[in-house]
């Protein structure tokens, strides 16, 4: 004990060290401990199956990843490959893509966690990657070895040691241009690591289309993945395609495809076609509903399957078999060529696995689970508490079981809309001046699925017949639903919707008019129809759904088109003229600049709020429902800046807003409201806020459902804070019986709301449109 006369002189230095001890307490990382629920939905036991999960972390949390490891449903740490794929200002990690290997059993689900640790030597299987001659590309799964030529357009697998069979990259004919294979320009590693190894093959067409060939290889398992992109960068108005064919010459014993779930084998010359959504057709004759998309030939002891996802879905497709190959066409158009739109893209994906006949997998079972791939979130609490994920939804937020169900069961009536809707796939002229009508049931084809119909057989205001092109970004309010709810309904449909914008309806290429490159066209005709009378529009411009698809699966195209879009809008602030297209172009450049932190983004998103501000009064009397979209931009852009010039215009707006609610019925007036509540602590914008969300309808079809469900989640969001929804551990959560089988599933009924609304709000009108 020191004495009484010493003390004075310690004190201060002991203060000091307490504060440093407390100080460095506080400094400590809080473990890591992210529960992430592989969900198995195709019905097949998964054993060191390829697995994705991305994983969102708060600011400051983890550095750098030779720290985190991780653990099986067991606790033991299993092989996995951890890729940063954004970072926060101050360096630290923001978002993971781990990949990695999982045993699932069929229609169950297993608990993987991510975890502090360092991961151990283990007998699991590890891919590897080296260089073949001329500087291609070897890929070694340690079953089959896939073999990619730097200037060669094919592919070579080879299992067992044995001579490879040879994969040709898909040679493209079209309606008045000369027949030619892909000149492959170069070969590059995309993504390198021990799970997963992709190498990405670039080339032209003669008929003057650009093609990316992606290959990926996962260790342990007899089969690869390639995604082929065509993008049109011709001239002419369209590429009337009448095949796309790869092609695997080897010698065939016997073969068998599957239509309607069953397997039917083949001898001999056979070609399986859809020419539309239904039905199949097997050799020119009726042969069931659907074909599932997949082939089995046994070829010198060894059974070659192709599989892929969608094979009806995208029609038109072919599947060949004769003596001597198989192949599958990707764009078999044959006497009813696909009109390609110039500056379009289109991206098929097709797994071929290897294996010796006698221990080969069934094929449906195969071509099943690769139609079904592993993927994970953490639970919507922790990807809300790591604040990586703008307008994420727990939810047990006030008011959020109420809006997910409803959500829910409109985007089940949408998915039947899509099943069931009549549409005319004639030319894109007025409805008046067909000759000729072309009817389609179901909202299918290949530069068709994903997206949405404006309903109306020969719907005369948006064209003969018009597409939505995802308006009002349905890709992002699907994956913002996927992460509250982790249903698998809403991830199946964004695959679909995210990959259809970033391909179809952005602008690739655009001959006289370079300034719309990057931009993405609104509802059109065909998607792309620059004959149609709307061209590019400032009010239909979005990057969040591709932003958020980036982040939960690390798809690189759908961050370069968010980016290509935010470019294009970045230099025409000049041309905007009513509020949505100031509002709309603010959301979507402060998004990706979130997702990149390029200044360059949020400068020129203040330009354009700085010309709103000049522009519109601070009211929803200054123009029509537009202003609310205005009213959202420029809340983002506060959020992004804290410019109080900016919060001066919104609160007046607010404050507008809530005085006389029932001249404002359009639920977008209200977009922003969920953020002022937050932001200024009013508690009428909140109590505006809830109302709104509780009184909307959300409509069946693509805008109303899109609209709707994008206000719910921009309402809600900001609302947590207030809540004090900020939990630093997260616990699992096992998904019910329903979503674990990949039905549908509704959230239960939401609990009262935490604030009564005022007795003056109405219910919100249905959205609408000019």
């Amino acid at each position: 004990m020191l004495p009484r006369d010493r003390l004075p002189s310690v004190l201060p230095r002991l203060v000091s060290l307490l504060v440093a001890v407390a100080a460095s307490a506080a400094a400590a990382p809080t473990r890591v401990a992210i529960p992430l629920v592989v969900d198995e939905a195709a019905g097949v036991a998964r054993h060191a199956w390829p697995a994705t999960a991305s994983v969102p972390l708060p600011r400051g949390r983890v550095r750098g990843i030779d720290g985190l490891v991780l653990a099986s449903p067991t606790g033991r740490p299993t092989p996995a490959q951890l890729r940063v794929l954004e970072r926060w200002p101050d360096g630290s990690a923001r978002w993971l893509l781990v990949d990695f290997l999982a045993d699932v059993p069929a229609h169950a689900v297993a608990t993987y966690t991510l975890r502090d640790g360092h991961p151990e030597a283990g007998s699991r299987p590890r891919l590897r990657r080296g260089a073949a001659p001329g500087g291609g590309r070897t890929l070694d799964t340690g079953v089959v070895r896939v073999t990619v030529g730097a200037r060669d357009p094919s592919l070579e697998l080879a299992v067992d040691g044995r001579a490879p069979l040879t994969v040709r990259l898909p040679a493209l004919v079209i309606d008045g241009a000369p027949a030619g294979t892909p000149v492959v320009e170069r070969v590059e590693v995309e993504t390198d690591g021990e799970v997963r190894t992709e190498v990405v093959i670039r080339g032209r067409y003669p008929q003057g289309l650009a093609f990316e060939t992606r290959v990926a290889g996962f260790a342990g398992q007899p089969f690869v993945r390639l995604e082929h992109t065509l993008t049109n960068l011709a001239d002419a108005h369209y590429a009337r395609i009448r095949s796309l064919a790869f092609t695997v010459p080897a010698p065939v014993a016997k073969a068998e495809v599957g239509i309607d779930g069953g397997s039917q084998s083949l001898e001999g010359t056979h070609e399986l076609v859809h020419a539309s959504a239904a039905p199949a057709e097997l050799d020119g004759e009726p042969a069931g509903q659907h074909a599932d998309g997949w082939v089995r030939a046994t070829t010198d002891g060894r059974a070659l399957t192709i599989a892929t996802p969608y094979f009806w879905q995208e029609y038109p497709k072919a599947i060949g078999i004769a003596r001597d190959r198989v192949s599958l066409d990707l764009f078999a158009g044959k006497d009813d060529p696909v009109a390609f739109g110039t500056g379009a893209a289109k991206t098929h994906e097709l797994w071929i696995a290897l294996e010796p006949a006698a221990h080969a997998t069934p094929p449906a079972d195969l071509a099943a689970a690769l139609a079904a791939p592993l993927v994970a979130l953490p639970p919507s609490s922790a990807i809300v508490a790591s604040g990586a994920l703008p307008q994420a939804l727990d939810r047990d937020a006030p008011g959020a079981h109420d809006f997910l169900g409803r959500l829910a069961s409109a985007f089940g009536r949408y998915r039947e809309r899509v099943r069931t809707e009549r549409w005319d796939d004639g030319p894109p002229v007025p409805c008046s001046e067909r000759k000729t009508e072309h009817p389609r049931v179901g909202l299918y084809g290949a530069l068709n699925w994903g997206d949405w119909q404006f309903p109306g057989y020969r719907d005369n205001t948006r064209g003969c017949d018009g597409w939505g092109n995802l308006e009002y970004d349905l890709p992002q309010v699907l994956a913002l639903a996927w992460a509250a709810t982790e249903s698998r309904m809403f991830l199946d449909g964004l695959g679909p919707a995210a990959r259809h914008y970033r391909d179809v309806d952005v602008i690739h290429h655009a001959p006289g008019h370079p300034d719309w490159v990057g931009m993405n066209h609104p509802h059109k005709a065909l998607h792309f129809a620059f004959e149609s009378k709307e061209t590019v529009d400032l009010g239909h411009t979005w990057t969040e759904g591709l932003v958020s698809y980036w982040r939960f699966t690390g798809d690189a195209r759908a961050l370069a088109a968010a980016r290509g879009i935010a470019d294009a809008i970045g230099r025409r602030v000049e041309r905007a003229r009513n509020p949505r297209q100031f509002g709309w172009p603010m959301i979507a450049l402060v998004a990706v600049y979130d997702a990149t932190g390029e200044r360059r983004y949020l400068d020129a998103a203040r330009e354009f709020a700085s010309a709103a501000i000049d522009t519109f009064r601070p009211t929803p009397a200054a123009g029509d429902w537009k202003m609310g979209i205005l009213a959202d931009g420029l809340a983002y852009v506060h959020a992004a800046t804290g410019d109080d010039r900016v919060r001066r215009w919104l609160v007046a707006y607010a404050n507008t807003l809530v005085a006389t609610p029932d001249r404002w019925p359009d639920a977008r007036y209200s977009l922003p409201l969920g953020y002022l509540a937050t932001l200024t602590g009013d508690a009428r914008y909140e109590d505006a806020a809830f109302a709104t969300v509780r009184t909307m309808k959300i409509g069946e079809w693509g805008k109303p459902l899109a609209a709707a469900g994008r206000t719910g989640f921009r309402i809600l969001a900001p609302l947590q804070q207030r809540a004090g929804l900020r939990p630093s551990a997260p616990t699992p959560r096992s998904p019910s019986p329903a979503i674990r089988r990949g039905r549908d599933a509704s959230p239960p009924a939401s609990p009262p709301a935490r604030r009564p609304p005022s007795p003056s709000r109405r219910a919100p009108a249905r959205p609408h449109d000019d």
